[in-house]
């Protein structure tokens, strides 16, 4: 059994003076995190490209 994973501590600041931000984000959920962005990009990318596929068909067709 592995020992449970450090929380992410972001490397700045929550307020001006703080010389130790709280841990916010546990790793596995930025490792989410990432992976959701990584798959929403995919999703836009591919909605952006079906619509100027579609107009283009519809002003040379």
């Amino acid at each position: 059994m592995s020992a449970p994973a450090e929380a992410y501590r972001s490397p700045y600041t929550p307020y001006a003076g703080s010389s130790t931000p709280p841990a916010t984000v546990a790793p596995a959920e930025g490792k989410l995190d990432l992976w959701t962005f990584f798959w929403l990009a995919l999703v836009n990318t591919a909605i952006i490209a079906v619509s100027g596929i579609v107009t283009w068909w519809f002003v040379h067709h």
